[in-house]
């Protein structure tokens, strides 16, 4: 069986012979290795896809993405699911074009309705390996596409975004296409920034809130390399021109060239949620309280570092392929490496001659997203361990390729040790994967149709706004119907009456569907069911509507 092992450019350093690092030699990468890891990537999407097909577990993002996929051709992003702090406007302002469009088209090529998004999603996975294959070729690491891949499937959050068919496979794969534009700079200059730019250019439009972390990368670039500034001025160009389409969007329908409802929340001084009611003119910002604004993110620092410890605990492979790459440059004193006054490679005796610009790109895209993606959840208060999924992937990109182009010692720079590597490097975590998703969130049989509770919203219907308690209940008959629902507004107990007879007549609110409840429901349960109906009738006239027979179903009115 064949190796494919770095060349021989130096020769061993000091200490016993046990203990000597090769500057020259790097751990041996198995022959079989680029081909084995695609056969156990795919083996894992599609066990994933025949588990989930028939009964994802959409969640109300997932239900949204679908009902702006239904939208090409049509009167693009108009939306019927309400999020009570976005603008009046029947418009979408919460997530980017890009993934509804690819969802859509994928609906459209494979008839599979909801379904499309789970394809979609499972082939932007194929995509990433495909293009960080490309990638590690250019490095010199044959295989390294699935080997990351898998290894991000091992990153649980990560995998819930592909089976739930929301934006981090698609933001994935779009980061990888800018990191390999950008490592292939320094040989075709004139077409790879143009390129990052577009990649860029697509991240924004599939995650807007990724644009922060795209300009401190261009930053930490041009002080990585100052002679780079130049060609950001095509990047940049590019980029651009990429967005504009959106920059239309957001100018005719909300005022703004960059339409994003989590600047609302992000600026906002007090603590704000989905589904509060907010006065968006009376909101108090930073700008006018910033030290009220400062002493929220200071609230919510520690519950972001608590997040980011919770989601390490639920990514054992990810750590361990971490720190075993850590260990490694530590140990081949690959620290020399970097000038004090920056990430500049400097090669010392050369251990990483080969492609060694993709080392300081893919640090600098680290430090950006792990910037951005810091200041998201303390800015906002919204903590999820998906938001990690990016950074993920570029810890998992370095520490990956750090793997097998670290000059190694003596001992292990063998093929026997680079089998090991690269059996565990595939099957830890695949294996995490599907074992930990498979055993913890089963399918939902209901999933896809909503069964007895979406056939009686239907028969029910009316011509104005129905709101649930539930949010998936919410999006989902949206989705499927196109009737305006909204979210029961979790601060309602809170507002005072003409504040919620305002959202009840700017919403134009008619019907409130409770959801049916177990025989066995014990008494507090049961009344804090019930707080929704209580609370609309201190502002408006309820009245019970037969037509329901599972749960319970009420007019709403204001006359």
């Amino acid at each position: 069986m064949s190796t494919l092992t770095a060349p021989h450019t130096g020769r061993p350093t000091g200490g016993p012979t046990s203990a000597r690092v090769d500057t020259g030699r790097t751990l041996a990468v198995p022959g079989w290795l680029p081909a084995a890891g695609w056969p156990v990537l795919v083996g894992v999407l599609v066990v994933l896809l025949a588990y989930y097909w028939d009964g994802p577990p959409y969640n109300p993002d997932s239900w949204r993405y679908y009902e702006l996929s239904q939208t090409l051709g049509g009167d693009f992003f108009r939306i019927a699911s309400r999020h009570s702090y976005q603008s009046t406007e029947p418009y979408s302002m919460g997530c980017g074009p890009l993934w509804p469009i690819l969802v859509g088209v994928t609906a459209a090529l494979t008839g599979t309705g909801p379904q499309a998004g789970l394809l979609a999603a499972a082939g932007c996975v194929l995509a990433m390996a495909a293009v960080l294959s490309v990638l590690g070729r250019r490095i010199g690491v044959p295989g390294l596409g699935p080997l990351v891949t898998v290894g991000l499937l091992g990153f649980v959050p990560f995998l819930d975004e592909m089976i739930t068919a929301r934006t981090f496979p698609l933001a994935g794969l779009l980061l990888s296409l800018l990191i390999l534009a950008l490592v292939s700079t320094d040989q075709r200059a004139a077409t790879a920034w143009p390129a990052a730019g577009a990649a860029a250019g697509g991240l924004v439009l599939t995650r807007p809130d990724t644009l922060p972390a795209v300009l401190l990368l261009a930053v930490l670039l041009v002080v990585i390399r100052r002679r780079d500034w130049r060609w950001l001025v095509p990047a940049g160009l590019v980029l651009a021109l990429v967005m504009s389409p959106w920059a239309v969007y957001g100018l005719a329908h909300f005022g703004t060239p960059f339409p994003a409802d989590n600047r609302i929340i992000a600026m906002a001084v007090p603590q704000l949620y989905v589904t509060d009611v907010i006065d968006v003119d009376q909101l108090p910002t930073a700008t006018d309280d910033p030290v009220g604004w400062l002493a929220r993110l200071a609230g919510n620092a520690p519950a972001a570092v608590l997040q980011a410890a919770k989601a390490a605990v639920w990514a054992p492979t990810v750590v361990a392929t971490t720190v075993a790459a850590g260990l490694l440059l530590l140990r081949s004193r690959g620290l020399q490496l970097f000038r004090s006054r920056g990430l500049q490679l400097r090669p010392r005796r050369r251990p990483l001659r080969r492609g060694s610009r993709w080392l300081s790109v893919s640090l600098a895209a680290l430090a950006a997203c792990t910037a951005q993606v810091a200041f998201s959840e303390i800015s906002t208060g919204y903590l999820s361990r998906r938001y990690l999924s990016l950074a993920v992937l570029l810890m998992l990109l370095s520490a990956v390729a750090l793997i097998w182009r670290t000059p190694a010692p003596a001992r292990l720079a063998g093929r026997r040790t680079g089998h090991v590597v690269g059996v565990l490097l595939l099957t830890l975590p695949a294996g995490w994967a599907l074992g930990y998703q498979l055993t913890t969130v089963p399918p939902d049989p209901e999933s896809l149709t909503g069964g007895v509770v979406e056939q009686e919203l239907r028969r029910c219907r009316s011509d104005g706004t129905l709101t649930i308690v539930t949010s998936t209940e919410v999006g989902r008959h949206s989705a499927l119907t196109g009737r305006p629902t909204a979210f029961f507004p979790d601060n309602f107990a809170d507002i005072p009456v003409a504040q919620r007879r305002d959202w009840i007549a700017t919403w134009g609110i008619d019907q409130l569907y409770l959801l049916p409840l177990p025989a066995d429901a014990d008494p507090q349960t049961v009344q804090r069911h019930d707080e929704p109906r209580s609370l609309l009738a201190t502002a408006a006239r309820v009245t019970p509507d037969p037509c329901a027979t599972a749960g319970r179903l009420y007019q709403v009115s204001l006359e």
